[in-house]
């Protein structure tokens, strides 16, 4: 179908900016008919977003490897279930503002996946096999969970804040209680995912290194491998924590909890970007040795 090949990221990046607009707007003046838009066009943001997502997979599917296999494709992916947690989070919630908070999160990921991002970064076979798929999906969701995480961790601080200075309220948020147990659902949740996902990966570079050299061992000179250690260790140490110890469960410190998770997943991201998969230490180095060597020789 030529119509397919038509669809491209501004279609539903134009549908959810729209939207957005519709949710600030929602600060100003209330009115029921911009419901069944937001609903609408967040709708036909999904459907364009779906479209080009199984379109660019099943296009790419025995030539350059699996789409969603690729940075690119991940991240859309992610943006794709934010933004679906959206269209179920405005039917389940519709007269708060979720999507004042949740869609920037998915546009800002859409743009770094669109600018950073390389659809042809994962090879065919490595996209295929069971445990990159189990280990990719892993930290997808795992992804998900601590945006989603915090997002009701951002609203619970502001609503907290305000309902305690008294302020009177420009728009309406979940009440502390909800929002207290997502957050709390979303820590648990994200440690399992990356917990899976830590795991599968290890598993991974382990087997390739017993391929390669006969001996499997765990690259811990890996920049994605340590700083995913770190990552899934907090998590867990937050989760237990605010599990055993009950006055860690109040909803401003689990708030802050969720937040500093997302900030660790920040810089777990931007380490996986800049130097991939199983990179060791001693790789990186030298790479850069050669780099700085190759630039001298030319301004030589």
């Amino acid at each position: 179908m030529d119509w397919l090949q038509k669809i491209s990221i501004t279609c539903f990046v134009a549908s959810y900016l729209v939207v957005f607009a519709l949710e600030v707007s929602r600060m100003f003046f209330q009115t029921k008919l911009r419901t069944i838009v937001r609903l609408g066009l967040t709708a036909a943001g999904l459907f364009a977003h779906t479209v080009f997502i199984a379109y660019h997979t099943q296009s790419s599917v025995g030539s350059d490897g699996i789409w969603l296999g690729s940075w690119l494709g991940w991240g859309l992916a992610v943006a794709w279930l934010l933004a679906a947690s959206y269209l179920w989070l405005t039917v389940q919630k519709p007269k708060s503002l979720i999507g004042l908070f949740l869609l920037p999160v998915t546009l800002l990921l859409i743009s770094v996946s669109t600018a950073f991002g390389d659809p042809g970064s994962f090879s065919t076979g490595r996209a295929r096999t069971i445990w990159n798929l189990i280990h990719g999906s892993a930290l997808l969701l795992g992804t998900v969970t601590v945006a989603l995480g915090f997002v009701f961790g951002a609203m619970y601080l502001i609503n907290a804040r305000r309902l305690k200075l008294k302020q009177p309220g420009w728009f309406k948020l979940p009440s502390l209680e909800w929002l207290q147990r997502s957050a709390e659902r979303s820590l648990a949740i994200s440690t399992i995912f990356f917990g899976c996902g830590l795991a599968s990966g290890i598993a991974l570079v382990m087997v390739k290194k017993s391929t390669e050299i006969g001996t499997p061992s765990i690259p811990w000179g890996d920049p994605v491998i340590w700083s995913s250690a770190v990552l899934f260790l907090w998590l867990l140490a937050t989760t237990v924590f605010s599990v055993v110890y009950k006055p860690a469960r109040q909803g401003k410190k689990i708030a802050w909890l969720v937040t500093v998770s997302f900030l660790f997943l920040l810089v777990e991201l931007m380490i996986v970007l800049q130097f991939g998969h199983a990179t060791p230490i001693a790789e990186v180095a030298s790479a850069l040795q050669t780099e700085s060597l190759l630039c001298i020789g030319g301004t030589a």
